[in-house]
């Protein structure tokens, strides 16, 4: 599906599809990426920025989740470059740095 096309479904929607991802995937890192992938091919970039830093905080530096969490901003990049809307200087500049994460425990 286009992105344009997909910024056309309301909240509602919007909210029932990410109720349906977390009922199939369960409170899992792979959840979190699949909604903050869904929020960014929405245009709902600022949503789907903070739900990768919610993701984060709540799963920790393990490999698997610092995997998932880079492809997540790179789809947030890519989506948002693909837009139609310009992309924000904040988005690339909110990637994680080395000292934050190191200060986030990891979950094994």
């Amino acid at each position: 599906m286009q992105p344009n096309q997909l910024s056309d479904i309301s909240r509602k929607g919007l909210q029932l599809a990410i109720q349906e991802i977390r009922e199939e995937m369960f409170d899992t890192p792979e959840c979190d990426y699949t909604i903050a992938k869904l929020l960014s091919h929405c245009g709902k970039f600022e949503a789907a920025e903070h739900h990768i830093d919610e993701m984060l905080l709540k799963w920790g530096v393990s490999p698997e989740v610092t995997r998932l969490t880079e492809q997540a901003y790179t789809d947030l990049v890519t989506f948002s470059a693909d837009s139609t809307e310009s992309l924000s200087s904040s988005v690339i500049s909110r990637r994680p740095n080395a000292e934050v994460v190191s200060q986030i425990p990891a979950i094994a």
